[in-house]
């Protein structure tokens, strides 16, 4: 998990968002500090600003949005709200962009590696804001949050503050540190968002506040934390790592799931479950979605991807594995490899 987190955002947004009670005492002050004078304490708005709307539409003009687009983003806005309208005026400039994008929405395993290409070759960072924006919902419709946190990453260090999606991102961040899992991460973030993005949509901001409950919940539970490490044990086994480490992990779970087993029944015998054991009525990961009306503002996940997969012709998939290796760079390359690696064992091939 170290290698999802490192050189990210993550830790400046935890240390906005815990609580001073939370945060563990310096041991002394740093010999350079000054006596009496402590280091700024960073802010929500150190992170994320106001969306610079005359900024953005002024970007699209140099994209080459014309009077009646623009017109048509403005009333767009006001009707579904500022993130949807910037992507659909976006998709309109670049073809290819909306081609993308439709196979995201539509579920189809190459929709990956389309954004990524399209990512690859862009140098402008308000569009790479928007494709990372997509691959990460991608990447989490075919059930794999640990390229999703990367790729959202990205975002938080790159395109911040360029798009109308900072809130999306931040809330979609949050969701796939709840499935990599990182639980407690997820938690905090969740928070983050509610305490940031007063004016986010209130599908989101209802199911931010319902997760960072349920996670809560999910924290002071052994058979929780149990589910979590398992969960992740399977997704090492998916990815095909299978070395000492999971092994361990596999031994440690099991032995702990017999420990409970054996609590359990003690306690049964004694005429209750034991405390804090119980089953959730509504854990986090059965969490119910409102559904939006379109990609930008949906909160579920789109058909089964890894099954699209499984069901494509054999050189359908042989064809999309060669632009992976033959038309990307290094970083990307890797990335894309693990995510059809997975949708491979996830929904297997034929």
């Amino acid at each position: 998990m170290s290698r999802l987190l490192h050189g990210t955002l993550l830790a400046t947004l935890l240390a906005v968002v815990l609580p001073a009670q939370d945060k563990p005492a310096p041991a002394s002050p740093p010999q350079n500090q000054q006596q009496g004078q402590q280091e700024p304490s960073p802010t929500g708005d150190d992170l994320f600003k106001p969306f610079d709307r005359a900024a953005y539409v002024a970007h699209m003009q140099q994209l080459g949005a014309s009077s009646a687009q623009l017109q048509a983003f403005d009333k767009a806005a006001a009707e579904v709200g500022v993130g949807r309208a910037a992507d659909d005026l976006l998709r309109s400039l670049q073809p290819q962009y909306d081609a993308a994008v439709k196979l995201s929405e539509a579920g189809d395993p190459k929709a990956a590696l389309e954004l990524t290409k399209l990512l690859a070759a862009s140098t402008d960072v308000l569009v790479q804001g928007h494709l990372r924006y997509h691959l990460a919902r991608v990447f989490l419709d075919g059930d794999d949050p640990e390229r999703a946190v990367e790729t959202l990453n990205d975002y938080l260090k790159k395109n911040t503050n360029c798009t109308p999606l900072d809130d999306e991102v931040v809330f979609f961040y949050a969701q796939a540190l709840a499935e990599v899992p990182m639980p407690q991460e997820a938690r905090d973030v969740f928070r983050a968002f509610l305490r940031w993005f007063p004016a986010a949509s209130e599908r989101y901001r209802a199911t931010a506040n319902q997760r960072a409950q349920e996670l809560d919940s999910q924290l002071d539970s052994d058979l929780h934390g149990l589910a979590d490490g398992m969960k992740k044990v399977t997704r090492d086994l998916k990815k095909q790592e299978t070395g000492k480490p999971t092994q361990e992990q596999q031994k440690k779970f099991v032995t702990k799931l017999d420990e409970l087993i054996e609590l359990y029944e003690q306690k049964e015998k004694q005429g209750g479950p034991p405390s804090g054991n119980q089953r959730s009525s509504s854990p986090a990961t059965h969490s119910a979605l409102v559904e939006g009306e379109a990609r930008i503002g949906s909160l579920g996940k789109v058909a089964n991807v890894a099954d699209r997969w499984g069901d494509m012709k054999d050189k359908d998939r042989k064809q999309i594995e060669a632009e992976v290796q033959n038309g990307l760079p290094p970083q990307y390359k890797k990335m894309l490899e693990e995510y059809y690696k997975r949708l491979g064992t996830s929904g297997g091939d034929k």
